[in-house]
């Protein structure tokens, strides 16, 4: 059993959100034990029949949401190979924002303080991850007629008519998604952990443990509280916050152009604008 949807990302979109609400449907079927199994781009050496296991027992339309595949070409490669059929959905959001989003994700992860740009080299994703035009155009070129842009921004403005469009593009039937399903679901919330050395040993060790297959263990790990206490409670963001959302301007000359380039072929193909 393998994808019929996969939402490609890129991170720090709604993802979490997204896989959250597609796990109260039971017409879909999401990876059993893991939010992604991240096989395309780092476990594909594990083979075909090791991902199909994780929806294997189940039956619905099949679909994982897998963030972290947007901007890297060897995992497009890879689910072409294995997934020639699957509708592909990007998530848009302006990646000004976007990277903010993404500085405060290795903040959280006990990443130290530090200027945009610095933080930027040190982890190229945040640019690259917010490169919309040049990335979508190879999924769009991969998988032609396959590919569906979906707002960030109806997530925050309309959590209701977001899971609207979310059903239109997996097409599973569109129903008002009961109210537990979307109370107290926060989207993509800073914070900074207690700890910045606790904060980094556990994103590694849950690191080494899915690499070594115990997505199980992670699971268990999380509902214990271990991620709350490892990465959060480090005090208020608003001033750091702002500060960033400053500093991020100086990326204007490496996403502006791709932006524009963006909304020109692709602004009007985006869902829920």
């Amino acid at each position: 059993m393998l994808p019929d949807v996969i939402f490609v990302g890129p991170t720090k979109c709604g993802t979490t959100w997204i896989d959250t609400y597609l796990r109260t449907r039971e017409e879909v079927v999401l990876p059993s034990d893991c939010k992604e199994t991240f096989f395309f781009d780092k476990a594909f050496d594990k083979g075909v029949p090791w991902y199909e296991s994780h929806f294997r027992g189940q039956g619905g339309t099949c679909v994982e949401v897998a963030p972290s595949l947007f901007h890297k070409p060897d995992a497009l490669a890879n689910v072409r190979a294995v997934c020639p059929n699957a509708r592909i959905v990007i998530m848009f959001r302006d990646p000004f924002e976007r990277v903010v989003s993404h500085y405060f994700h290795y903040r959280k992860q006990g990443v130290a303080q530090m200027p945009v740009a610095e933080m930027a080299t040190r982890h190229p994703d945040m640019i690259e991850a917010s490169l919309f035009h040049k990335y979508s155009l190879m999924w769009m070129e991969a998988f032609p007629g396959q590919v569906s842009f979906v707002s960030y921004d109806l997530l925050k403005s309309d959590p209701v008519g977001f899971c609207s469009v979310i059903c239109d593009v997996t097409g599973i039937p569109d129903t008002v998604p009961p109210a537990d399903a979307l109370a107290g679901r926060a989207v993509n919330a800073a914070s900074l952990p207690r700890s910045a050395a606790l904060a980094h040993v556990t994103r590694r060790g849950a690191e080494l443990a899915r690499r070594m297959g115990g997505h199980g263990l992670v699971n268990w790990l999380r509902k214990t509280g271990l991620k709350k206490l490892a990465f959060s409670g480090g005090g208020d963001v608003s001033a750091e916050r702002d500060a960033v959302k400053h500093d991020v301007l100086g990326l204007t000359p490496q996403l502006a152009p791709d932006l524009s380039a963006f909304n020109a072929t692709y602004g009007k193909k985006i869902k829920g604008i």
